[in-house]
């Protein structure tokens, strides 16, 4: 089963290992500090029917699992700050910071960004967006002593995970039949379609920056 992608055929994965610095700077001068709310907005809509969508089609594919002992929800925690909770317990939490996405599922000119990419993230951000390709940027927080079960999301999305604060110790991804480690500073890539799952049995958070590419506009490269 495919797992993981050349990162050196994405121009992307160079200009953000060569800017690593400067993306870590961005998130050491943010560090998931927020206020908690419960505002909703276009973008926690769209998160949420993302999410509905990946948990549906990885149950069509795996019929084999029982989804109701395994099945896990999204959860709102802040403006542009979301999460998946399993068992009454947060395994994940993604901070948008620039989408092109809408809710007609239909993808912007340009992409737009979030109130928190323009209060922390402005430096980051102004190079990635010279990438036509981009279709979304996240940070994302995966905490330690979680797993995140199983699942697979849109077959025209290629995404990219660089590691910005990665711990030592039991942490790793896996895509089909591969598994890795994320390293600071290095890019992996994938398809998001591919089932793909995640562990972190470590005393710390790992910390990622997430970016998605138009499947239509890199898939000539692989």
């Amino acid at each position: 089963m495919k797992g993981f992608l050349d990162t050196n055929k994405f121009r992307i994965c160079k200009e953000l290992e060569d800017n690593y610095q400067i993306i870590l700077d961005d998130y050491n001068n943010f560090k998931f500090n927020i206020i908690e709310n419960n505002l909703e907005d276009e973008n926690w809509l769209m998160w949420k029917n993302a999410h509905e969508h990946s948990l549906e089609i990885t149950k069509n594919f795996r019929k084999d699992l029982d989804w109701d002992q395994i099945s896990f929800k999204p959860y709102k925690k802040s403006h542009s700050c979301y999460g998946l909770i399993l068992d009454e317990k947060s395994i994940w939490e993604g901070v948008l910071l620039s989408t092109k996405a809408n809710l007609n599922s239909q993808f912007l000119p340009e992409l737009k960004n979030t109130d928190i990419c323009n209060e922390f993230f402005t430096n980051t951000s102004n190079f990635i967006k010279q990438f036509d390709e981009v279709t979304s940027v996240m940070i994302a927080r995966f905490p330690s002593h979680r797993k995140i079960p199983l699942h697979r999301g849109y077959k025209e999305i290629i995404r990219v995970h660089m590691g910005l604060l990665v711990p030592d110790g039991d942490i790793g991804f896996g895509v089909g039949d591969e598994k890795k480690n994320w390293v600071n500073g290095e890019c992996l890539a994938f398809s998001d379609f591919s089932q793909h799952y995640a562990w972190n049995n470590t005393e710390f958070d790992r910390i990622n920056l997430i970016v998605d590419l138009d499947r239509r506009k890199v898939i000539g490269s692989q």
